[in-house]
């Protein structure tokens, strides 16, 4: 591990100690604030909303600028959307922190990038599991503890919380070095190639679909832990710790192996999540949670797959497209999860399940079969065809 992987990995770590203070009570501190159910859908729809447009310009300009400087970019919008987040008393201001906060997901496509490039002799899907894992080992123990700041004060503070160990975290990643920008061959194109590769674009429309699936079934999971199981504020957040335990865990043990085997895997894992959810109650529903992380291992091994198949000039633009696209699954998802939910608590579950029993034999299909333990193919051999998983 490099010297660089190992400083990301902190940054990283201590930002997911942030977010973790409040990412699984954010729907009840919105409700507290009196949203209601529809409310939460299209604020949480908004949100995803900034993050997916900004991907692609966060990966253009990483090509263009560096990745570092769109990474201290990303830190430091965590930090002032996080403060007025802990200041804010009605939706009027917090919405508006809030969605600046989820806009720092721009950080994603110059994160995967500067990690591939990173990695020394690991392979990509390697790093980019690494780094995931990283920050949501953050996020294994911060639940609890935002649980236990809101039990013994009130939600708000866990934001006031958050803000202080974001600025920490900004300081560690402000110690990686910059990377020197690709180089492009005589005569070449930057995104030509890419624009033209339709082993790329067509992962990106399957990926589009499975992850809408899964994205359907989660905004509402704390609130029908609490609201139908009868979960207290406290137990929700230690749900998001048994969520950020199964994240690590399943990154760190599959993120080694083939990114298609380990997608399909992690739709099976969120459809056993979906399926505890809606015929179990009790402890039960930590089991639920923790299987709930294969939506994280779909997502990183959705960029691993693509990093296998684009060329390392191109790696920003197709991070920032791949994570708009994932973006657009989760600004999609919890619209209609908020008109379901406000139909039958139920139902978000039930669709969602449906949803991705009928998406995983289309990526069995269609997902690239690639051995993802080959090289980054040179930009001559990113359309040639392939064989293997």
């Amino acid at each position: 591990m490099t010297r660089d992987m190992r400083l990301l990995a902190l940054a990283l770590f201590t930002w997911g100690l942030g977010e973790g203070l409040f990412i699984y009570i954010q729907s009840l501190y919105l409700s507290e604030l009196g949203a209601d159910p529809q409310t939460i859908g299209g604020v949480l729809a908004a949100a995803a909303l900034a993050a997916g447009l900004a991907h692609v310009p966060a990966g253009m300009l990483a090509d263009r600028l560096g990745r570092k400087p769109l990474l201290l970019a990303g830190w430091m919008v965590a930090f002032g959307s996080g403060a007025v987040m802990f200041v804010a008393r009605d939706l009027a201001v917090f919405v508006p922190a809030l969605v600046a906060y989820n806009f720092t997901t721009f950080i994603i496509a110059p994160l995967n990038a500067y990690a591939a490039a990173a990695r020394g002799t690991a392979s990509v899907q390697r790093a980019i599991s690494f780094t995931s894992a990283s920050f949501w080992a953050g996020t294994i123990i911060s639940p609890a503890v935002g649980g236990l700041i809101a039990a013994v004060s009130e939600l708000r503070m866990v934001f006031g919380a958050a803000t202080v160990v974001f600025v920490v975290s900004t300081g560690v990643l402000a110690l990686i070095r910059p990377q020197p920008r690709e180089a492009l061959l005589s005569g070449q194109s930057r995104y030509g190639g890419l624009l033209r590769n339709r082993r790329f674009l067509g992962f990106l429309a399957l990926m589009f679909a499975a992850m809408f699936a899964m994205q359907v079934g989660m905004p509402f999971m704390p609130n029908f832990a609490a609201e139908v199981r009868g979960l207290d504020v406290g137990l929700v957040s230690l749900l998001g710790s048994a969520n950020s335990l199964g994240t690590v865990g399943f990154n760190l043990y599959f993120g080694q192996r083939l990114p298609r085997r380990a997608f399909m895997l992690a739709q099976g894992l969120m459809a056993a999540s979906l399926g505890l959810l809606l015929v179990a109650g009790g402890y039960w529903l930590f089991l639920a949670y923790f299987l709930r992380a294969g939506w994280y291992l779909a997502h990183n091994m959705s960029a691993a797959q693509v990093g296998r198949v684009v060329a390392p000039a191109e790696m920003g633009l197709a991070f920032g497209l791949t994570e708009t696209v994932a973006a657009a699954a989760t600004v999609v998802g919890p619209l209609l999860a908020g008109v379901l939910y406000a139909r039958a608590p139920a139902l978000p579950f039930q669709v969602s399940l449906a949803l991705v029993v009928l998406t995983l034999p289309l990526v069995w299909r269609f997902a690239p079969r690639r051995d993802a333990h080959t090289p980054v193919p040179p930009p001559e051999a990113v359309l040639e065809p392939h064989v293997g998983d």
